[in-house]
């Protein structure tokens, strides 16, 4: 990521070959609708997430760069990015894999964490469209990586488009990315990319 944000090489103590117990201060995030199994692994997601965004050297680069942001939008998007990439590429080293619903959901508690850090060092406070943009900036870009490196096939792509298009914030990113022509495809796809 530009300016080194979260790109610190191997993921915190806490994070090497454990999975983090639940934090005391992240919410059990009970209401979310999953099954209790995938429950447990989104806490324990959350939980090491958050480990990472207020790990000294993580806080201080990502206090930099929001004080320093000249688009808010786009900064936001690649630190919630950079947090994903950091856990995934410690679970796969575990040989542990979340389904991308999962994900999505730490995501966006990631996004609100990293907002609330911006807004502390003077950061304008998003309003509903921004945070919209910057959810599908940083999901545009998280799965164009994914689809690329080949962790995910298009047919799993077109399958949690059709999931998200069932949703109200899916039907939000869908209407602002261009309707229904382009659910379960990323922008390299709809320009003819991939």
């Amino acid at each position: 990521m530009a300016n080194g944000l979260l790109n610190t090489g191997t993921p915190p103590a806490e994070m090497g070959g454990q999975e983090a117990p639940p934090a005391e201060n992240v919410p059990n995030m009970g209401t979310s609708g999953l099954n209790p199994q995938d429950q447990e692994k989104l806490d324990i997601y959350v939980a090491n997430g958050i480990k990472i965004i207020h790990s000294p050297e993580v806080s201080d680069q990502l206090v930099e760069r929001m004080k320093a942001s000249q688009n808010p939008i786009v900064d936001v998007a690649d630190a919630t990015i950079s947090v994903v990439e950091r856990l995934d590429s410690s679970g796969e080293s575990r040989g542990v894999a979340l389904p991308i619903e999962i994900k999505a959901k730490a995501a966006n508690i990631f996004m609100d964490e990293i907002m609330t850090i911006g807004e502390s060092v003077g950061m304008p406070k998003f309003n509903d469209e921004q945070k919209l943009q910057a959810v599908s900036l940083a999901l545009g870009k998280y799965i164009d990586k994914s689809v690329k490196s080949g962790k995910m096939s298009p047919e799993e792509l077109q399958q949690m488009g059709g999931r998200a298009a069932q949703t109200p914030q899916g039907q939000k990113i869908l209407q602002q990315v261009g309707g229904q022509a382009g659910v379960g495809q990323t922008p390299a796809m709809m320009e003819g990319g991939v």
